[in-house]
């Protein structure tokens, strides 16, 4: 983990001066976290490095705190409540997950069930949580795979009639903390900004007087599939198959899991939504990577979505007309407007 010092700070200061040397001045300070299981980079325009400093310092505070609550498999609360329902089929739900498991039964609801945050032990056994692989315990829980549904919580208790049931928020929590982190920043005075998550991200305000610049992922090669100039304060998050993988015999598979099936979802390369919530984001590009490419349109209704583009294994696009709109497409690739 790189901390922001006064020496990076100057250097940045230095760096800016030579290409603005606006009046009054601003400085580009930049930040890399390790949360999450990915970089966090921040990037703010500030006309203070001190108070730059303390919003650095505090947000890596923040979601230390925040990875001690949600991490999936090392000690949290998470993995105790986890804990407690396998041992009893119930548990009392911490503070700390409260707001994360009611969103998450929503966002099961308006996806049809593809957001499925229940799927945390066919997860860790597909061999995502570090440990090997094991086949034989995957095939138990397809035979019954669990859903929020299987989930009741009332009032501070939750209980589970699924005994494969268990919650892993790696689907919502990174756009959670980038919400956070955005209006932290919003609140102390940070107009101008980006947050990067390992590719999904909160924009807002401009560059020196120029729209951010954001570039869409080729999920095949180096490079970009699209890119998009940010005007004012939008979330871009992308879900793709290339992110995390295990072996499977001699191929590999990745782990975006189609809880249809509770298997590697086909069919797409990758799906990329805008939005201004950065939970509906997350959750949004998750479902519309595992979707398909039939349906798009209903799915992101319920959803509430209208800005999103899909790009299949065969090199093909989907994208809906109003982000048709804002983004340049960067390859030749066939190509498919949703009206």
């Amino acid at each position: 983990m790189h901390r922001a010092t006064p020496s990076r700070l100057a250097c940045l200061f230095l760096f800016v001066l030579t290409l603005g040397g606006c009046e009054p001045r601003q400085h580009l300070v930049e930040q890399h976290l390790l949360e999450f299981g990915t970089i966090i980079e921040i990037t703010m325009i500030t006309g203070d490095l001190n108070h730059a400093e303390h919003l650095l310092t505090e947000i890596e505070h923040r979601l230390s705190i925040h990875r001690e609550q949600w991490h999936a498999w090392e000690d949290s609360d998470l993995t105790r409540f986890n804990a407690a329902l396998s041992r009893n089929s119930k548990a009392r739900v911490p503070s700390s997950l409260a707001s994360l498991l009611r969103l998450s039964r929503d966002y099961y609801d308006a996806s049809r069930g593809l957001f499925n945050p229940a799927l945390g032990k066919l997860v860790a056994a597909y061999g995502f949580h570090g440990r090997e692989a094991d086949m034989n315990v995957v095939a138990a829980i397809r035979r019954d795979i669990p859903g929020m549904h299987d989930l009741d919580i009332d009032s501070e208790i939750a209980v589970s009639s699924n005994p494969h049931l268990q919650i892993d928020l790696g689907g919502i929590a990174k756009g959670y903390a980038v919400g956070l982190i955005s209006r932290y920043l919003d609140d102390n005075g940070i107009d101008d900004y980006i947050i990067n998550a390992g590719g999904d991200m909160a924009i807002a305000g401009n560059r020196f007087g120029r729209p951010w610049r954001i570039g869409i992922r080729n999920p095949f090669a180096p490079g970009v599939v699209a890119s998009l100039e940010i005007v004012g304060k939008h979330n871009l998050f992308t879900s793709g198959n290339y992110e995390r993988q295990y072996r499977r015999g001699k191929n590999r598979a990745h782990h975006i899991i189609d809880p249809r099936s509770g298997e590697p979802a086909t069919g797409q390369s990758s799906a990329t939504v805008l939005s201004n919530d950065p939970v509906r984001a997350d959750v949004a590009a998750t479902a519309m990577m595992i979707n398909g490419f039939q349906g798009h349109r209903a799915l992101a209704k319920s959803l509430h979505i209208e800005d999103y583009i899909v790009i299949g294994e065969s090199r093909q696009i989907v994208v809906s007309r109003a982000l048709a709109d804002k983004i340049k497409i960067a390859v030749s690739w066939p190509t498919t407007i949703i009206y």
